[in-house]
């Protein structure tokens, strides 16, 4: 059995395309299935005019205008795959006319998203490619699914609006993978907080500056940045070490915090959304402290694995007793690898995975 991965296509969103897909890639080898992921552009067509582009309008529409019609290529020769899975979407901007073409190639359709993808996040740039985006087209492509694949409950009650075959398939890693970056908690001087996320995300972060400042003043600490904004880091009163985000340093880079946060705004699309981040701290037994919003909420046990908070005053109570208090990191360091274990690891979701794919190919 054959099966195609329409993959995402920004850096951000193509660890969405790891997460989601390739990291199963062997197991689903191993049980007949030959999967292949398409990328939007040739890599170093990306390189190009991403990567080391100047993100200006000229770059933007020559990479776009690439994408488009990589896709649509790509699309007339889904009939040699017996499964289609589109992550995210096949293209952001205009009308559904990629969508309702693979629609009309293939009935084997799988959407899989662990974003909400239906609704425009607040920190979307208000620039003229943005406001090209159209929302409201997944709701069409899950229509017309055989299978949705979605990372949490809220996503899920919104697909099966539109399809009766919606599945919850967490967000997962490979805690081997994790092991070899995972160091105990320890004393530390200074202590590393640390956050990691995408530059849209860093308004989350900011939201926390007045927080940051009261605990530079009150302890030795530091704040260490891994994004691909870490340039535009700027919270005045705290020690910060920005790094930009790297593939091949990232859990690295994770594991050397010793309390890791996890901001969030209180809004439908943060409700929704796996706090993939957070389980990456999880597994690498980085104790966290988490916003009290959406999936959060079912992941963290209040004390036990990690530490919630929904006010300013509740995120300087928490970070204040774990930057003191090594004894309690360790605590939820332990218990928080041991929930990884039992509920979001590879071995636990692939069969998820697996058995979707087959219902879809039928």
């Amino acid at each position: 059995m054959r099966a195609l991965f329409f993959s995402a296509r920004r850096r951000d969103q193509r660890q969405h395309t790891k997460h989601r897909a390739l990291q199963y890639f062997p197991y689903l080898r191993n049980q007949g299935i030959q999967p292949r992921a398409i990328r939007p552009v040739p890599e170093p067509a990306y390189q190009r005019l991403v990567e080391h582009g100047k993100s200006g309008a000229a770059d933007k529409a020559t990479f776009y205008s690439l994408f488009l019609a990589c896709r649509a290529f790509a699309v007339q020769r889904v009939e040699q795959a017996d499964v289609v899975v589109v992550q995210r979407d096949l293209f952001p901007f205009g009308p559904p006319v990629l969508e309702r073409l693979l629609a009309r190639r293939t009935v084997h359709l799988v959407y899989d998203t662990d974003d909400a993808t239906y609704l425009r996040p607040a920190f979307t740039p208000n620039t003229p490619f943005q406001r090209l985006r159209r929302f409201d087209k997944v709701a069409e492509l899950v229509s017309q699914a055989r299978w949705v694949s979605v990372a949490s409950e809220p996503i899920a009650a919104w697909a099966r609006r539109f399809s009766a075959n919606v599945s919850v398939v967490p967000m997962a890693v490979d805690l081997a993978e994790y092991d070899r970056a995972r160091r105990p908690p320890r004393p530390a001087d200074p202590v590393v907080l640390g956050w990691a996320g995408t530059t849209g995300g860093l308004r989350y972060l900011e939201a926390l500056a007045p927080v940051l400042r009261q605990l530079a003043q009150r302890h030795k600490i530091v704040l260490r940045v891994i994004s691909g904004g870490y340039a535009r880091v700027c919270l005045p009163g705290v020690p910060v070490d920005a790094r930009p985000w790297r593939a091949e340093s990232a859990l690295d880079d994770l594991a050397s915090f010793d309390i890791g946060l996890v901001p969030l705004d209180d809004t439908p699309f943060e409700q929704a959304k796996f706090p993939f981040k957070l389980l990456q701290y999880l597994a690498l037994g980085v104790p966290s402290v988490s916003a009290r919003v959406g999936v959060a909420r079912d992941v963290v046990d209040q004390g036990r694995n990690g530490l919630l908070a929904s006010s300013p005053a509740e995120w300087l109570e928490n970070l204040d007793r774990l930057i003191s208090d090594v004894a309690l990191r360790r605590q939820l360091a332990n218990n928080g690898r041991e929930t990884v274990r039992a509920s979001y690891t590879t071995d636990c979701v692939a069969p998820l995975l697996l058995n979707g794919l087959m219902q879809a190919a039928r």
